[in-house]
């Protein structure tokens, strides 16, 4: 995304629930409004801000404009952060039994959510969606020419250094997505080249 686009997604956040105009916004920027009407007829179509309502200014009302959940999400966050605390927390005051038991729950909840795209599917097609199904959670997963998938990037990864039950987050979760036992065989907290996971 360019810089003015970013600039302009800022600016539409920092106004918050109120919203803000194209006017607003171009004073906010230094920049003509016609430069901004343009930048947000783009985010708007990318489903990165919306028209929240129009707002009296002294001549014909202005169109006021907020993110959408889409637009938000393109800030930083601090997930990974948020996940390993929360996770070392877990740990601390219900031991590695406790957070087993706690990412087993997690990872079976997934998976019941994923289900209904795995209907009907068997053998590698079901792998392939499965392998679709970790990739829009971030695995950055391949489906191999053997029929394991490995992942490049591990979710899990500053808990995962610590301690190996974090791990077992996505062998249930691989083991509920494809209706059989999976055996994680390679780990990149070990300092492998990928997590590898065999089914069957």
């Amino acid at each position: 995304m360019s810089d003015s686009r970013l600039r302009v997604l800022r600016e539409v956040l920092l106004s918050r629930d109120k919203g803000a105009t194209a006017e607003e916004l171009a004073a906010a920027l230094g920049v003509t409004r016609t430069a901004v009407i343009q930048q947000l007829a783009t985010l708007e179509r990318d489903g990165l801000v919306m028209v929240s309502g129009r707002r009296h200014t002294g001549g014909r009302p202005s169109r006021t404009y907020a993110l959408t959940d889409a637009g938000r999400e393109t800030f930083p966050r601090r997930y990974a952060l948020f996940a390993a605390s929360l996770l070392k927390h877990a740990r601390d005051l219900f031991g590695e039994e406790g957070l087993a038991a706690l990412l087993d729950k997690m990872a079976k909840e997934l998976a019941a959510d994923a289900l209904p795209r795995l209907e009907g599917m068997r053998g590698r097609d079901r792998r392939a969606e499965v392998v679709k199904i970790l990739n829009e959670l971030g695995y950055e997963a391949v489906l191999t020419d053997d029929g394991a998938i490995e992942a490049v990037n591990c979710v899990f990864s500053r808990v995962a250094r610590e301690s190996r039950t974090a791990c077992r987050f996505d062998t249930v979760l691989l083991a509920g997505l494809l209706g059989e036992q999976v055996s994680q065989v390679s780990c990149l907290a070990d300092g492998g080249g990928c997590c590898r996971f065999d089914p069957g």
